[in-house]
This record gives C-alpha cells, structure tokens and sequence, in this order.
C-alpha cells in the first residue's frame, strides 16, 4: 500500500513537468512580466561641481565724509595800508570807514583778529596823505587840546581850544559799540551824571545817570551767555531801561572800566556857532582815541575819530 502511493505520487510530478516545460514544438510562450510602475528604476548620476562660495559685501555707511572749508580770497581790488605802531583793527577801520568784521574777512586774518607793524592790509579806501606844511601862523592860544589831531587835519572852526574838563568817568565795550558813564563837570546845576552810547554804526546819544548809590546794580534774573558780561551801576540801568539801547549794544564782553574822562570845546560864542553844528571832543577811554560828537537838531547824533593822545 505504501509503494502504491509513491507511484502514483510520482505520476502526478512527471505530469505536471509535461504541462509547465512543453515541447520543442509547442507555440505557447510564457507571458512577460513588466516591472511595475511605482518601481524605482536607477539611473546614473553625473557628477556635480560644488557651489560656489559667496563673499558678503561690506556694508557702506551713508554718513557724508566732510568736506574742506572753502579757501579764502582777499579782496586785492581795494588798496592796501600799511600798519603803523599804535595801530588796532578798531582804529583802523575807523579811519577808513569800514568795520573790524569786514577787514577781517578782507585779509584773510582768520579768528586771530592780530595784526603787525608793517603788514599791509587790504582797505576800502586809504585816508588822504597830509598836506605839505604851509607856514600860515597858527592863532595863539592859551589852551592846547588834550589829544593831537589827525594827521592833515585841523579843527573845524580853527579857534583855540576852551580848557580841559576833566572827571571821573568809565567805559565798557559791548558787541555793538561802547558806553561810557562821565560824572557831572565841576559848577553843573544838575548832580546826574551822563551815559553816552556810541555806536558802532557811527551814530551816538546820551541819557541821564538815574542811578544812586543804594539801588541794586544789576538784574540777578538776568543771565549773560558764557564770556559776557551785564552791566552794572548807570551803565546797566541806561541798557537794562531802554530796549533799542539793549538790542543795539548787546552784551557787554569786557568788565566797566575806569579812567579819567577829558572833554573839550572850541572856544566862541553863540555867533561863531551860528548856521554850524555844534560839536566837541570827548576821551573815548582806551585806545587812546578822541572823539568829535556832533549835536544835530531834530536828527541823529554822529561820531568821528578826531585824533589821538
């Protein structure tokens, strides 16, 4: 019974063999099988070059680089001067008609503000050379001016001189001119004092000294920018009650000073002023410049430069 099951278990093997292999003249073909569609089919892969390496740009910064100060031309249309001993700016542009500011700014001469002798400086207009000395004999006087005129020039009347006044007096310098305080002369009916303004637009008035002793001398609520000064006393109460003074002058960069005031008057009476300006020579106080005040009815008040002590 057991060999009975082996052979017919090996017909059932060589049967199936038959079936699967066929013959040499069977047409039927075994079916293709594709590869699916979702199958990963391998390519080859070329070679890459690796990416290049960027460099960042530094960033600019917009700040603007400065620039040079424009370079500064004199102004060699104007005639020149030469500096003498004793000369200052101030004097000098005085004399010439022109301002410290603008000489400066002619020349070149930078925030320095110096000068030397023999430096020629570029002016608007040179003062007239003195004339040559006649002999015409000089009236006699018994009085002599306190300072010596201009060179080639005289008094304008051409009288002698009334005496010399002197009194206690004092001057301070502001941004736009120069007060000065003058007590009262000898023999005056009025005890008060007098301020003068002077300007540096070459205009000048006065104003009585209204302070006393006992009054405060300045405005503690007042306070100057740094390197100026307010000032005091009947300097300080003429700027601090008048505005056009205050707005005129400014602040005052130097402390009052004192000095002995001198004036003088050309000698005449009445009848010698007649149809004329009055005038009269007051001692500026430094610099050794004396002034000419004119007194100009119903007008503005000028000044000039008379001459030097």
């Amino acid at each position: 019974m057991k060999r009975l099951w082996i052979v017919m278990i090996a017909l059932i093997a060589a049967g199936l063999a038959c079936n699967l292999g066929g013959s040499d003249n069977d047409n039927t073909t075994l079916p293709t099988l594709a590869p699916p569609t979702d199958a990963v089919i391998p390519t080859s892969t070329p070679a890459q070059s690796p990416a290049p390496t960027l460099t960042p740009t530094p960033f600019l910064s917009a700040t603007p680089q400065p620039t040079s100060a424009p370079a500064c031309t004199p102004r060699t249309a104007w005639p020149t001067l030469t500096v003498s001993p004793g000369d200052t700016l101030f004097g000098i542009a005085l004399r010439v008609g022109s301002t410290v500011d603008e000489l400066v700014a002619a020349n070149c001469l930078g925030n320095a503000n110096t000068i030397t002798v023999g430096q020629r400086l570029y002016v608007p207009n040179v003062p007239p050379p003195p004339p040559v000395a006649t002999a015409t004999p000089q009236p006699s006087c018994a009085f002599s001016w306190f300072f010596a005129l201009e060179p080639g020039t005289r008094d304008p009347l051409g009288t002698c001189p009334e005496p010399v006044v002197s009194v206690s007096a004092a001057g301070q310098d502001f941004e736009g001119g120069r007060a000065l305080w003058y007590a009262a002369p000898p023999g005056s009916t009025d005890p008060r004092g007098t301020i003068y303004i002077i300007y540096n637009n070459g205009y000048w008035e006065t104003y009585p000294d209204v302070w006393e002793s006992g009054m405060p001398e300045s405005d503690p609520s007042i306070v100057p920018p740094t390197g100026r000064y307010q000032p005091i006393r009947g300097i300080g109460q003429v700027w601090r009650d008048h505005a056009s003074v205050r707005n005129q002058l400014g602040w005052a960069y130097e402390l009052e000073q004192a000095f002995t005031g001198r004036s003088q008057e050309p000698s005449g009476d009445d009848a010698t002023w007649a149809g004329r300006t009055r005038y009269w020579y007051l001692d500026h106080g430094k610099w050794g410049i004396a002034l000419r005040l004119y007194s100009v009815d119903m007008g503005p008040n000028t000044w000039e430069v008379a001459g030097r002590y």
